[in-house]
């Protein structure tokens, strides 16, 4: 549960203001995502559930909308000097499509291994990708070092105020729409989506209960959140790429302010959730993306009858190999 106030020793720097001015900057740059009923989720829960289809976001994922606050935040002359990122391909993506649209150069550090089409898609909006290391953390590090030696600025995926601000507009929109709502499911990797729309819900309604999902094999945010320490966390081999790495300290504060709870779903779930949600809903979901739906129906939280919970898709970019396999 969360506590009241802020973490000892801790400070959080994501504001709703900041939320606010981040919708502004995203004005007609970003898509205002659908958030539909779901009756057949509906059914099966006994609960009223909306689904943030923010899996037709351009890029095809959320982290747009925090790339883009931050990078349309800087100074024309640090601009000038480029940015950088690590990834496993969404934020990188984000942060291509982004510098892109600025009109400035970027570099995504990808681990071996990363999704070939959302690497692909970074090359195909003019981003620099370097392959560096076997997984997340040895990119990220590998980033904090080039941005040390070329000037560029880097724009982390998820522990940056500005690129939770940006995630943040998503509990913002839909409240405008559902002001009712009384429950969200919201995909874990790092944090920094849950994080912003944690911090804009719970000062809206602090009774809206927010419950994070990560997998078992990416479950560092999850052992984080309940030991209520951070620490390193191995992520085991995944089809979820999106939610493979470990969390920073300001998305643990922020969690351990405003979330709830953090579940998770075993990997076999999310496929069955992937082939469920073709079927029934006629939208195909990535693994990270359907974390919330693999949830529902494996009943890992309780509802009571007709609550009203909003269940964010969060991303669409599945590999066709995958995709092949499992549909």
């Amino acid at each position: 549960m969360p506590s009241s106030s802020q973490p000892s020793g801790s400070k959080t720097t994501v504001t709703p203001t900041m939320i606010l001015q981040a919708r502004k900057r995203l004005t007609g740059v970003v898509l205002i995502t659908p958030l539909e009923p779901s009756p057949a989720l509906s059914e099966i829960s006994g609960a009223s559930i909306a689904v943030k289809w923010e899996s037709l976001q351009r890029t095809g994922v959320f982290k747009l909308r925090g790339a883009y606050n931050k990078i349309a935040s800087l100074p024309s002359e640090t601009a000038a000097k480029g940015v950088l990122t690590a990834s496993t391909g969404n934020h990188g993506l984000a942060v291509a499509y982004a510098a892109k649209q600025k009109g400035i150069p970027a570099s995504i550090i990808v681990p071996k291994g990363a999704s070939p089409l959302k690497v692909g898609k970074c090359e195909a909006y003019g981003a620099n990708v370097i392959y560096h290391g076997t997984n997340y953390d040895e990119a990220a590090t590998y980033s904090r070092q080039l941005a040390e030696e070329t000037g560029a600025t880097l724009v982390h995926a998820y522990a940056d105020p500005l690129v939770i601000a940006g995630q943040g507009t998503i509990g913002y929109e839909v409240l405008e729409r559902l002001p009712e709502a009384e429950t969200f499911l919201v995909p874990i990797g790092g944090g920094g989506l849950i994080s912003g729309i944690a911090t804009w819900v719970k000062t809206v309604n602090p009774q809206i209960r927010v419950v994070g999902i990560q997998t078992t094999a990416t479950r560092a945010f999850y052992e984080n959140y309940h030991a209520g320490r951070l620490f390193r966390v191995p992520i085991e081999s995944t089809i979820a790429d999106g939610l493979a790495g470990n969390t920073e300290q300001i998305n643990l504060d922020i969690a351990r302010t405003f979330v709830d709870d953090v579940l998770l779903v075993e990997e076999s779930e999310l496929i069955d959730a992937i082939q469920w949600t073709l079927k029934n809903e006629h939208r195909i979901l990535e693994p990270a993306g359907v974390v919330g739906i693999a949830a529902l129906l494996q009943r890992k939280i309780d509802f009571h009858s007709k609550e009203r919970v909003v269940i964010i898709a969060s991303g669409s970019n599945i590999d066709q190999s995958l995709l092949s396999r499992i549909c």
